[in-house]
């Protein structure tokens, strides 16, 4: 969808600053199955992590037999320069005293008597070496050595992917299973390096990853691989080697690195959660046609005598029973658009994903435009059906009509941190999946005369 998806997968990339990461697989099809890992190695050969769950712990790698970790590297200061006087031009050095090193005498002029020419000089013109020594052969000025790399005191990191439970850390949620989503806290370091990877820190972001726990997915394989099986509310630090995924290339780091990850699990979303069967129909007007119960897929198309939004406009075909949408939260949505030629643009019901993370802001530009289609989902309330109507470009992109479910809140970091785990996904909000499974209401898709824009029934 072009107008949702490309707003989202910035809003995406923001929320979780992964630099050309997002929640989506990279290929289609059913996904790979994934396997819990554990550890293959010795304690002794693992990161130790400090910190409390729900906080940014920090990490020290493990050490070669008799050395000590580096300590900070000192701030440069500032040299103070040798100042060198030089005889003024035509001007000889007074009696008995020696040019600089490295200076040649004025021209025509000579070595005050007794005196060698400066190391690496010839003798002037006509001139013969003092008694006793020989001509100093005028050598090349040598390059100097580049500075060798410091040898790194850490043993080698593991050269397959490790996965721990923190001591004391092992929540009592439901252990995360294969295909749905999972909310985490994530800061990741290079092996070696005790200075987080700026994009993998939602600590500093303050907005959770949300991602799909798949093995299609290139660039998350390895996390999602380190989450699988871990109940809910735990912390688990992962070593996640390059054979693992591209994840290292994605977030701007050498794609040969080890990546050491502190990963909590903090809520996880079944892939066939729904919004409301039971929301309340507004009745609505509105020109495109909705197609779809409550609680299940539906679909959106023109009919031909629809004249183009000239703006962005949201109006709610169903209101749910949830909490409303605060500005800058994350949330799930399933959505499918079309445009005003009528070709398919983008449906999470029909890809078998599963809902996907939004961020909604209000004023994304700090202008008070309101330019992207999310920002008029504030205020409305989680479980509800929208549609949303974006603009075209001429030449660039056509207008289109979207109509999307907002399935369940994603909490933020600022929420209660529960060490013993969140709800298990059939509990998030937005309704149980079990329960919308029959949906009780349709909404009316009678087209209207009225522009598109105007409110319309469900």
């Amino acid at each position: 969808m072009r107008s949702v998806v490309k707003t989202g997968a910035l809003a995406l990339a923001a929320a979780l600053t992964l630099a050309g990461c997002s929640g989506d697989p990279s290929d289609s099809g059913s996904p790979s199955p994934l396997a819990q890992v554990g550890v293959s190695v010795k304690d002794s050969e693992l990161p130790t992590l400090t910190g409390a769950y729900g906080e940014a712990p920090t990490v020290a790698f493990p050490l070669l037999p008799g050395k000590s970790s580096p300590s900070p590297t000192p701030s440069p200061t500032e040299a103070t320069p040798i100042e060198i006087e030089v005889p003024a031009e035509g001007e000889t050095p007074a009696e008995g005293e020696t040019p600089a090193e490295g200076e040649t005498p004025a021209e025509g002029e000579t070595p005050t008597e007794g005196e060698t020419p400066a190391e690496g000089e010839a003798p002037a013109e006509g001139e013969t070496p003092a008694e006793g020594e020989e001509s100093a052969a005028p050598t090349e000025e040598a390059e100097p050595s580049p500075s060798a790399t410091p040898e790194s005191p850490y043993i080698k990191p593991p050269s397959s992917l490790q996965a721990q439970v923190q001591p004391g850390m092992q929540g009592d949620g439901d252990p995360v299973k294969a295909d749905n989503l999972v909310a985490i806290d994530l800061i990741a370091w290079v092996w070696g390096e005790t200075e987080p990877v700026p994009s993998l820190n939602t600590f500093a972001s303050g907005q959770p990853l949300v991602i799909a726990v798949r093995a299609d997915n290139t660039t998350l394989v390895g996390l999602s691989r380190v989450i699988v099986g871990h109940e809910v509310g735990s912390r688990v630090m992962g070593v996640i080697p390059p054979s693992e995924g591209a994840l290292a290339s994605a977030v701007g780091v050498d794609e040969g690195s080890t990546l050491v990850v502190s990963i909590d699990i903090r809520e996880q979303f079944s892939k066939d959660l729904e919004a409301q069967s039971d929301a309340k129909p507004t009745n609505a007007q509105v020109g495109p046609r909705i197609s779809g119960a409550l609680g299940g897929p539906a679909t959106v198309s023109i009919p031909a005598d629809v004249a183009e939004p000239a703006d962005i406009s949201t109006t709610v075909i169903a209101t749910g029973s949830g909490p409303k949408v605060e500005d800058g939260q994350q949330i799930l949505v399933h959505y499918s658009a079309t445009d005003w030629a009528g070709r398919a643009d983008g449906d999470t019901w029909k890809d078998g994903r599963g809902p996907t993370p939004i961020t909604v802001t209000a004023d994304p530009y700090g202008d008070g435009s309101n330019l992207t289609a999310f920002s008029q989902l504030v205020g409305v309330p989680i479980g509800s059906r929208v549609l949303i109507l974006t603009p075209g470009k001429a030449d660039s992109y056509l207008a289109e009509a979207i109509v999307l479910d907002i399935v369940a809140l994603v909490q933020g970091n600022e929420a209660d941190e529960d060490a013993e785990g969140s709800e298990g996904a059939d509990d998030a909000e937005g309704g149980d999946p079990e329960a919308s499974a029959e949906p009780s209401t349709e909404p009316s898709t009678e087209p209207s005369t009225d522009a598109p824009a105007s409110p319309d029934a469900g």
